[in-house]
């Protein structure tokens, strides 16, 4: 039998040691992901919205982004990014018309921010319009970021490709970061 101390010490160096393994992924992904998150940060600085939209697995990470990038205690400027969800409610998302159309009639300039699998519902809705920042799980479509579901690590690289984001595009509203 281990005390608490010793085998919190044990977990943490377990969970140090995973991330460390992990930590060069997106160096692989660097160019696709890099193209995808010029275009989402351009259209966002261009005037854009932004509809966050997730399939049931990863509907807390899409509330996540839009909490955290318009947070109450933020001193920097709101962005137009919306989670679908709270926009939508109500509307028969099997209706791809129906929403667009009434999303058309809202936005003047959107795309969709998904993450998840493309064969549910909201991924086929969100699919459907391009361009998009799309993060795919276990399948590998153009023009999206491909992330593996089975990954025991899946929930940090979100976090992580979050917090890049986050950096790229006020690096880029306040100037720090040019757009090429």
């Amino acid at each position: 039998m281990i005390n608490l101390s010793e085998w919190m010490l044990e977990t943490i160096r377990e969970e140090n040691n995973k991330i460390a393994l992990h930590a060069d992924w997106l160096e692989m992904e660097r160019f696709e992901w890099e193209s995808l998150l010029w275009r989402v940060i351009n259209h966002i600085l261009s005037g854009g919205s932004v509809l966050v939209c997730a399939d049931d697995r990863y509907e807390w990470f899409a509330k996540y982004i839009t909490t955290n990038l318009n947070g109450l205690h933020s001193s920097r400027p709101l962005v137009p990014v919306f989670l679908l969800k709270e926009i939508i409610s109500n509307a028969p998302i099997h209706d791809c018309a129906l929403v667009y159309d009434m999303l058309n009639l809202s936005f003047k300039d959107y795309l969709f921010w998904y993450i998840g699998r493309p064969n549910t519902p909201i991924g086929k809705l969100a699919l459907g319009k391009n361009p998009g920042f799309f993060w795919i799980f276990d399948e590998s479509l153009q023009m999206t970021l491909r992330l593996d579901s089975k990954d025991l690590m899946v929930d940090y690289k979100l976090i992580q490709l979050y917090r890049i984001f986050e950096k790229a595009l006020f690096g880029a509203m306040f100037g720090d970061i040019v757009l090429e």
